[in-house]
């Protein structure tokens, strides 16, 4: 069996067999074993998501700076990436090391050829952003504890060249009651579509609910525009989901 192969039936399973206690939701090697499907069956239109973030970059990246993808994980985002026209290093950042190596394993697979560097750190600690076209956080600021999102926002723009653009996809709550059930009743229909038994979709849900944290629509827009973004547009809704695109 091929490489390709062997990744194609990495099943997510991880929360298949009902228990009696579940723990907070990790990135470890578990995890990252199963990352891409698990993706790829839980967050809609992921596929095109991933295009259209690779459109954006190939229109606003400047050659000779770099590109970060922060929150990388398997590094399907640059995967993704591999084809773009302009001449720009790839950065991702993970506080994950089984994510960082199995990233390295799904780039050599798929023949990734552009220049990058993979760095272990932890988003909440702070970390360095310099001479940026583009900054990607693709499903990852709902991960970062509140109290820290506004300074990794601030440390994005300041290293982000004029005109550079974050480009960000999040988990987003509805401002209603009754829209929030009816989205979250279309998400997990959704998943169920893609393959989730209940058991597997409870399980999660409540194993991700002190971990993934998320913001209504507005409140991320404002986040960002208190940062100092400028222009913040929307890209992509899908009921409680939504993607970003934010200029300098």
């Amino acid at each position: 069996m091929n490489k390709e192969a062997q990744r194609r039936v990495e099943q997510d399973r991880l929360f298949a067999e009902e228990r009696r206690t579940i723990q907070d939701f990790n990135f470890g090697a578990d995890t990252a074993a199963v990352f891409d499907d698990m993706l790829g069956r839980s967050v809609p239109f992921y596929d095109e998501i991933q295009r259209m973030i690779a459109e954006m970059v190939d229109d606003l990246g400047v050659d000779g700076t770099n590109v970060y993808d922060l929150g990388c994980s398997t590094c399907a985002t640059f995967r993704q990436l591999a084809g773009v026209s302009k001449d720009v290093n790839f950065i991702g950042i993970d506080d994950s090391r089984a994510m960082l190596d199995r990233a390295e394993k799904e780039l050599a697979a798929a023949g990734f050829n552009r220049r990058y560097e993979l760095r272990e750190q932890d988003l909440h600690k702070g970390l360095q952003i310099e001479n940026a076209s583009v900054v990607i956080l693709n499903l990852t600021l709902q991960f970062v504890r509140p109290l820290y999102r506004e300074r990794l926002l601030k440390t994005i723009f300041d290293g982000l060249q004029h005109q550079g653009a974050l480009i960000m996809v999040e988990k987003v709550l509805a401002k209603g009651t009754l829209e929030s059930r009816l989205f979250i009743k279309y998400y997990h229909a959704m998943k169920r579509r893609n393959g989730y038994s209940l058991t597997e979709i409870n399980q999660k849900r409540e194993a991700l609910e002190n971990v993934l944290i998320p913001y209504r629509l507005e409140e991320n827009e404002l986040l960002l525009r208190e940062t100092g973004f400028t222009g913040v547009e929307i890209f992509f809704k899908w009921y409680n989901f939504c993607g970003l695109v934010a200029l300098k």
